[in-house]
């Protein structure tokens, strides 16, 4: 493996990940609709429960 490409994240090797906003409301949207299924909960009140506490300066981190 290179290891040049191991040290770099996702988000900087993923050109879907490289548009800004954009990238963030997917990130959202994906944690969010997985966390629905696990707990019935609507994506949309999830989404909004994430976004609130991202602006509380709350990071959420991707596995």
């Amino acid at each position: 493996m290179n290891r040049n490409s191991s040290s770099k994240s996702l988000a900087h090797t993923n050109k879907h990940l490289q548009k800004g906003k954009e990238s963030k409301k997917m990130r959202v949207r994906s944690i969010a609709s997985s966390t629905a299924i696990e707990t019935g909960e609507s994506i949309a009140d999830i989404e909004a429960k994430i976004n609130q506490q991202q602006n509380s300066h709350y990071s959420v981190t991707l596995a």
